[in-house]
């Protein structure tokens, strides 16, 4: 029986979540043993060694969002022919990409020790970098069958199969850590369960949908792969500054502070990351269903969806930051120790980056759905360049550490991308004037402003001791926030609809 919207929704965005937390939990853990008996240095080399191979994703991106844009149609009219087509099409892509991502990759094995001085100074990093480097290519020969489930509303399938193969690898890990503190063995069993990860998704596509296994196919037209073309260089271009201005930062700050501050700083990072993908999981999980949705909208209905779905990204955006404000630097002080904090200003400049960075989830789902890649094709190259000039502008002339690195990516991010993001949904999907997402977003910042500063007025009275005392902060701005949020929202159409969902959900769960 067909599934409505609706469904595949709420169950992507309740098993998303669910996940979420039990993956959240076993990252905790699986840090916590790292850190005891690899050290901080380890974890910057970690932490280095992703954000180069995020660098090198610049290969991909754009290929799997426009492919899986261009199934929503084919996936609606259940035209086989046609989907089998777009799949195959997936598939000899990825297969070129792997073995570009491989070839890239190993030509930057001799300026890996430029990347920072004390990569020199480590025995074997060359061996750690190639292990990084073969987890990252052995998915591309893979991730095309994830296109499948994705476009037909079921990332949580994806999700599902993801968690299971991230708790045993994570297991097997810290077992290993315990008895030889190896960071080979680590990154071997990371490889090896990523590689057994992308082979269970794909005997479960093929079990799903055996008529992808059937020879022969339509030809998809010229006109077709023409505007496959134009949307993957629109939407590659488009991602170009969001995995530079995110892939570098622990680029700059392992060159210009060193990787000890790379290892404070992605403890940070992961706390937030963590914050953010649990939001994403909420907000992304739709975006199949928004885009199957659009295909028959009209612009008022769509805009009525857009409302929706900003209303429900911005509460989690709300509670998110008063919780952070009031725990991340109690929580990381329980949890690996005092020594390992960043200063308050260092840390209110990652929550405020996260702020705006989740404000662009809804813009990402609406780009994805309404297909908008190559209008802002350009946005992105203009982003990653005022991003990395400003951030080394802050860190060589002003010196200001990762400090200068945050503050580079929030002149980038909130003083010109989100704002040509807004506008080109506005212009070119919804087709209203900009001034309408204005409104909404001083209507929702105005409140969330007001409760942080309230939030670190209560704080101060509550000092941090231990667990318990981080549960009352956490409490605290919960109380806090969830009144000011009732009297500002509870008469908006937006909160009965996020009410009517919830009710809806729990019934769900409990039948």
């Amino acid at each position: 029986m067909q599934k409505s919207r609706l469904y595949y929704s709420l169950m992507n965005s309740s098993i998303s979540t669910i996940v979420f937390f039990f993956k959240l939990v076993i990252q905790f853990v699986a840090r916590t043993y790292f850190i005891q008996f690899l050290g901080v240095t380890y974890l910057g080399i970690n932490g280095l060694f992703s954000n180069i191979l995020s660098l090198l994703s610049l290969a991909e991106l754009g290929i799997g969002t426009s492919i899986v844009y261009s199934m929503y149609r084919p996936i609606a009219e259940n035209n086989q022919g046609e989907i089998k087509a777009l799949m195959d099409l997936y598939k000899k892509a990825y297969h070129y990409i792997g073995v570009a991502v491989a070839v890239l990759g190993l030509t930057l094995v001799p300026f890996l020790k430029y990347f920072s001085a004390d990569l020199a100074t480590t025995d074997h990093f060359v061996w750690f970098y190639l292990l990084f480097l073969g987890n990252s290519v052995l998915s591309y020969f893979f991730t095309y069958k994830r296109s499948m489930l994705i476009a037909d509303q079921r990332t949580y399938t994806v999700n599902i199969n993801d968690f299971l193969f991230l708790l045993f690898s994570n297991a097997l890990q810290i077992f290993l850590l315990f008895h030889y503190q190896s960071f080979t063995i680590y990154l071997v069993v990371q490889l090896i369960f990523t590689l057994l990860g992308n082979i269970s998704i794909s005997l479960k596509v093929d079990h799903d949908y055996p008529f992808l296994k059937e020879s022969g196919h339509q030809p998809l037209s010229e006109a077709e792969v023409k505007e496959i073309k134009k949307n993957v260089v629109g939407n590659m271009s488009s991602k170009i500054g969001g995995v530079v201005v995110m892939g570098t930062d622990s680029i700059l700050i392992s060159s210009f502070v060193g990787l000890a501050a790379v290892g404070y700083y992605s403890n940070y990072t992961m706390i937030i990351n963590n914050v953010q993908n649990l939001c994403k999981q909420v907000t992304n999980s739709v975006t199949a269903s928004v885009g199957n949705y659009i295909v028959s909208a009209n612009k008022r209905q769509a805009l009525e969806l857009f409302r929706r779905h900003l209303f429900v990204n911005y509460t989690m955006i709300y509670f998110a930051t008063l919780i952070l404000i009031a725990i991340l630097n109690p929580f990381i002080t329980w949890w690996i120790g005092e020594k390992f904090t960043l200063p308050p200003l260092t840390v209110g400049l990652i929550i405020f980056n996260l702020v705006i960075q989740m404000f662009r989830n809804t813009n990402f789902v609406f780009i994805d759905s309404f297909g908008l890649y190559w209008v802002q094709r350009w946005k992105s190259i203009i982003e990653a360049g005022i991003n990395l000039a400003a951030s080394l502008v802050l860190l060589m002339a002003f010196k200001m550490g990762i400090n200068g690195v945050l503050l580079g990516t929030i002149i980038s991010s909130f003083g010109y991308v989100m704002w040509v993001e807004v506008h080109y949904i506005f212009k070119y999907g919804l087709e209203e004037p900009l001034r309408v997402y204005i409104k909404l977003f001083i209507f929702y910042m105005l409140p969330l402003i007001l409760a942080s500063v309230v939030v670190l007025t209560t704080q101060q009275f509550l000092p941090y001791t231990n667990f318990i005392s981080i549960l009352l902060k956490m409490g605290t701005a919960l109380l806090v926030g969830l009144v000011l949020y009732l009297v500002c929202f509870f008469k908006t159409s937006e909160f009965h609809y996020l009410g009517s969902i919830a009710g809806r959900l729990v019934k769900r769960i409990i039948k």
